[in-house]
C-alpha cells in the first residue's frame, strides 16, 4: 500500500498508488459513521440567522429563490469556518516552520493564539501535517502536529516520561478553530491516527513512509480568536474499536441500498370481473 495525497482547493483525498483507489479519510470516515446531533440544531439554528439578517433581501425575491436561498444559508456559514480553519493551519505549519507570514486582519487574533501555544509550551514539532494509514484496516488520514512540549510540573502528568531539557516527548495534538469547542469525536480521530501503522511525512511522496512512531500523549488544540486551550484527550485502544465500529457502519450505510431487492410480482395473475347488479335483486 502507497500513498498519494491530493489537494484541490481546501479539499483533499487519498489514492492507493499501487491499486489507484481511494482510501477513505479519517475524518470522512467519522463522518459517515457517527451520528451528528449537534448539527441538526446548529443546521437549523444558522438557517434562522440567514433569514433574519438577509430579511428584506429575501423579501425582495420571487418565493423559489428565496427558498433556494434559505436553503443554501447555512453552507455560507460553514464554509467559512472551513475556509478560516483551514488558512489558520497553513500559517501555523509555516510558523512551525520557522518562516515569516503575512496575516490579513481578519485571521491575525487566531494566529496570535497560535503563537502564544508555540511559545508557552515550547514546541518542539517533529512532523506537522503528516500521512499516516493503516493497511490492515484500510484507512488515512492527516494529523496536525506530532512533537514535543514542556507541560506544567503537575501530578496529573507525572506519568508522562520526561527527557533531560523537561519536554515529554511524542505529544500528537489536533487543532480546531471551532466557535463551539472540541468534540468528542476528536478522541477517536486521534486514536485512529495514533493506531496507524505507518507515517508518510511527505504527503505526495509514498517513498517517505516509516513506521508510525509510539505516542506518549495525545491532545487538542482549541484555537480562538481571544486565546487557546490545550486540552487532553483520552485517545487509546478503545477509542481506536469505537473507530472502527464507525467505519464499519459508515461502509454498510453507503452500501445499504444494495441490500434492498425489487418487488417480486405474483406468480399469478389474479381475474377480477365486474358485473352489474340488478336494482331491484339488490334491494
Amino acid at each position: 500500500m502507497k500513498i498519494v495525497r491530493n489537494d484541490n482547493g481546501r479539499t483533499h483525498w487519498y489514492t492507493d498508488v499501487d491499486t489507484g483507489e481511494r482510501v477513505p479519510g479519517v475524518t470522512t470516515i467519522l463522518d459517515q459513521g457517527l451520528p451528528k446531533k449537534a448539527l441538526i440544531k446548529w443546521a437549523a439554528n444558522a438557517t434562522a440567522d440567514y433569514a433574519i439578517d438577509h430579511w428584506d433581501e429575501l423579501a425582495e425575491m420571487a418565493p423559489s429563490a428565496r427558498l433556494k436561498a434559505l436553503q443554501g444559508g447555512r453552507y455560507a456559514v460553514k464554509d467559512e469556518a472551513a475556509r478560516r480553519g483551514t488558512q489558520v493551519h497553513k500559517m501555523g505549519e509555516r510558523l512551525i516552520a520557522g518562516e515569516s507570514v503575512t496575516v490579513p486582519d481578519l485571521l491575525r487574533p487566531y494566529v496570535d493564539s497560535y503563537v502564544r501555544f508555540l511559545d508557552e509550551f515550547q514546541l518542539r514539532a517533529r512532523y506537522v501535517e503528516g500521512v499516516v494509514y493503516s493497511e490492515t484496516h484500510r484507512y488515512v488520514g492527516t494529523f496536525d502536529i506530532l512533537g514535543d512540549i514542556v507541560l506544567p510540573d503537575m501530578p496529573e502528568y507525572d506519568h508522562l516520561e520526561r527527557d533531560e531539557d523537561g519536554y515529554v516527548r511524542d505529544v500528537l495534538i489536533d487543532a480546531k478553530t471551532n466557535r463551539s469547542g472540541i468534540f468528542g469525536e476528536t478522541a477517536l480521530q486521534l486514536a485512529a491516527y495514533r493506531n496507524a501503522e505507518f507515517l508518510q511525512p511527505d504527503p505526495r511522496d509514498p517513498d517517505t513512509a516509516i513506521e508510525m512512531p509510539p505516542v506518549a500523549w495525545t491532545a487538542a488544540l482549541w484555537i480562538r480568536p481571544d486565546d487557546y486551550e490545550l486540552i487532553p484527550v483520552t485517545a487509546g485502544d478503545e477509542q481506536h474499536r469505537v473507530f472502527l465500529y464507525a467505519q464499519q457502519v459508515g461502509a454498510w450505510d453507503s452500501s445499504s441500498r444494495d441490500l434492498i431487492g425489487e418487488p417480486i410480482e405474483p406468480p399469478t395473475a389474479s381475474r377480477y370481473v365486474l358485473t352489474k347488479l340488478d336494482e331491484e335483486a339488490a334491494l
